[in-house]
């Protein structure tokens, strides 16, 4: 799974099936998590805190990212919170949650009244994967030291304010997450992201 699966899964209420985060904030988040793949597959990396997309790269092969990548491509040298907010919007959260109905994790119910579709809920039918992602984080919120990809999963949770829903009970959340994150730059473009995009709502 992609990280912004992984996250995606992580925000979905597995037996309401609606986000529990703000779908702004998700939507943000989500565009962190992909530029956070080009970056530790080393398709992007950062000049003077600017996102600029590699010289040589090649095609993934995954449709999303190859998508992102081209975005940074016709706009690089954006700040990290800047290429989030390039990155989010669209149709970016359905194509992703459409990507996990297809393999099995979601279920995708619809509510109808008087024969018009009012609303549909995503709920859990594979429990299997979220479990396994909890227990990494958990694992990097207890000390061990995660693996990146874990580690970038974490600090974009924590910057969106996923991680507070999931671990309510962690006591000195932002220095777990500092020590599991070693400070990267993920949490941070979340938050001004978010702060960003307020400022212009």
């Amino acid at each position: 799974m992609r990280i912004a699966d992984e996250l995606l899964l992580l925000a979905v209420d597995p037996v309401g099936g609606l986000p529990v985060i703000g779908v702004e904030e998700l939507d943000l988040a989500l565009g962190a998590a992909l530029l956070a793949e080009l970056a530790l597959s080393g398709r992007v990396g950062f000049a003077g805190g600017r996102v600029r997309p590699a010289r040589t790269p090649s095609a993934s092969g995954d449709p999303e990212l190859d998508a992102a990548f081209a975005a940074v491509v016709r706009a690089p040298g954006g700040d990290a919170s800047g290429t989030v907010v390039a990155l989010s919007g669209g149709d970016l959260l359905r194509r992703l949650r459409n990507g996990l109905i297809g393999r099995g994790v979601f279920a995708e119910e619809e509510h109808w009244v008087e024969g018009v579709l009012t609303s549909s809920t995503h709920p859990e039918l594979n429990p299997a994967p979220r479990k396994e992602i909890l227990a990494r984080l958990g694992g990097a919120l207890d000390g061990s030291v995660p693996e990146p990809r874990t580690a970038s999963l974490l600090a974009i949770a924590h910057g969106c304010g996923l991680l507070r829903v999931l671990f309510p009970a962690v006591a000195d959340l932002d220095r777990r997450v500092s020590a599991g994150t070693g400070g990267g730059w993920e949490g941070r473009a979340v938050a001004d992201a978010i702060a960003r995009r307020a400022t212009l709502s």
